[in-house]
């Protein structure tokens, strides 16, 4: 159900070695790394909701679509909303203990 929590915390990780091979400092590459994880989960739903409008009210076809649909997440369903929040407060509280305990 919650699979977007280990998908940010994966891509906050990978982002926080790559700080580390470049040289970045520790705090910037997590918390790069938590607004990255954050932003691949948040785009996925919005692009989640673009399809079921396209589907809905589209008639198939993307070009029927407004552009801004996808982000009206005011329209996602329950478990969207939910497991959204859930894997960015995954994120920042992962970063919050990193950055803390260092």
């Amino acid at each position: 159900m919650f699979i977007h929590v280990p998908i940010a915390l994966g891509i906050q990780a990978v982002c926080w070695l790559i700080g580390y091979l470049l040289g970045a400092p520790t705090r910037a590459s997590i918390w790069i790394g938590c607004f990255a994880g954050s932003a691949v989960c948040v785009m996925r739903e919005i692009t989640q909701r673009e399809y079921q409008w396209i589907e809905a009210f589209g008639n198939g076809l993307r070009r029927n679509m407004p552009g801004y649909e996808g982000m009206k997440f005011w329209e996602w369903n329950h478990h969207s909303i939910v497991e959204t929040l859930t894997a960015i407060a995954a994120s920042a509280i992962l970063a919050t203990a990193l950055t803390a305990w260092r």
